[in-house]
C-alpha cells in the first residue's frame, strides 16, 4: 500500500490525494489515507467533505508517522534558484516501490494526471451542488459567458511580500477580461472579503463573497472566465471545469512578484492557460 499526508489547506490535500492515488492504480498498488489530520488550517477535519471522496483503506497514522505496513518514503525534490525553492516535474514518482508513503508538498503538475480520472475522484456531492445552486439562484449569480470569476487569495498571503499578488496584476487582469468582451461582468470570490473589496477597482463595484470552501470550489469549477490567484486553491476547481473556461493567471505562479524566468510550485504552465506577467502581458506559458 502506498500513501501520503493530508496536509496544509483544501489545494495542498487534493495535491497529496491526487499523486497518491494516480501513483498506486498507475502501478497496480493498494492506497489509503487517514482523512484527518493535525497539521493542517482546517482543524483536522476533512476539508474535501463536500465531494464524493474515496480515502481507500483509511488508517489513523499521524502527521508525520508511517502508517502500519509502510517502510519506505519518497520525497519530492526541489532546487534552490535565485534565494528560492522551487518544485519541478519528476515522473520517476511513478517508479517507486510499493509500501510508499509519498512526502510530495508540491506536485502540482498537469502532467502528472489523468483529467477525466480526477473529475470521477474529486466529485462534488449532489446536495452539496444543489445547495449551492440554491444560493447563487437567490443572488441571481450566473454563470455564462458575460460572467467572470475572480479568485483572490488574502488571508496569509498578506505577511509574504513575494507571495501576494500586487493590485497591478488584479488590473491588468480585469482590463484583459473587458477587452476580450466589453459586456463581461465580475464577482471575486476569496478567503479574506475586506483585503479583496480594497483591491478591487473602486469604481466597479465587483460584489465580493465568501461562501466556504466548497462553494468557493464549485464557484470556480463552473465559471466560463476566470482570473486565477497565485493559490494551490484554484488549481484543480480550474482545470476540472467541464465548461472550456478561458483562463487569466499569474505567470511563474507563487513567484510572480519576483521571478527571474523560473516557475515556482512546480510547472503550473503544463495545465495550458494564458499567463499574465508583471507587464500585463499574456503568454501561453
Amino acid at each position: 500500500m502506498i500513501s501520503a499526508d493530508l496536509t496544509g489547506n483544501l489545494g495542498n490535500h487534493m495535491f497529496q490525494y491526487a499523486i497518491t492515488r494516480s501513483v498506486a492504480e498507475h502501478n497496480g498498488y493498494r492506497w489509503g489515507f487517514n482523512s484527518t489530520v493535525s497539521n493542517d488550517y482546517y482543524a483536522g477535519k476533512p476539508q474535501m467533505d463536500f465531494m464524493e471522496i474515496d480515502y481507500g483503506e483509511t488508517h489513523t497514522a499521524k502527521w508525520k508517522e508511517m502508517p502500519k505496513g509502510i517502510a519506505d518514503i519518497w520525497n519530492e525534490k526541489y532546487e534552490h534558484f535565485d534565494t528560492h525553492d522551487f518544485y519541478y516535474f519528476q515522473p520517476d514518482i511513478f517508479d517507486i516501490k510499493d509500501n510508499t508513503k509519498l512526502v510530495a508538498p508540491c506536485a502540482q503538475d498537469a502532467r502528472y494526471y489523468d483529467r477525466e480520472k480526477l473529475r470521477k475522484w474529486f466529485t462534488i456531492k449532489k446536495e452539496c451542488s444543489s445547495y449551492y445552486n440554491l444560493i447563487l439562484n437567490n443572488k441571481d449569480i450566473k454563470f455564462n459567458a458575460n460572467t467572470t470569476i475572480i479568485n483572490v487569495r488574502g488571508g496569509e498571503y498578506k505577511g509574504v511580500s513575494s507571495l501576494i499578488l500586487d493590485i497591478k496584476y488584479w488590473q491588468f487582469a480585469i482590463n484583459h477580461m473587458i477587452e476580450r468582451n466589453s459586456t463581461t461582468n465580475f464577482i471575486a470570490i476569496t478567503d479574506d472579503v475586506e483585503y479583496t473589496k480594497s483591491i478591487m477597482p473602486s469604481d466597479m463595484n465587483i460584489p465580493v463573497f465568501h461562501f466556504g470552501i466548497g462553494m468557493d470550489y464549485y464557484m470556480i469549477n463552473q465559471a466560463r472566465n476566470l482570473i486565477l490567484s497565485n493559490s494551490s486553491f484554484a488549481i484543480f476547481p480550474a482545470w476540472l471545469n467541464r465548461h472550456n473556461p478561458y483562463v487569466v493567471a499569474p505567470r511563474y505562479w507563487a513567484r510572480h512578484n519576483i521571478s527571474t524566468g523560473y516557475w515556482a510550485n512546480s510547472d503550473i504552465w503544463a495545465f495550458g492557460w494564458e499567463f499574465m506577467d508583471r507587464e500585463g502581458v499574456i503568454h501561453g506559458k
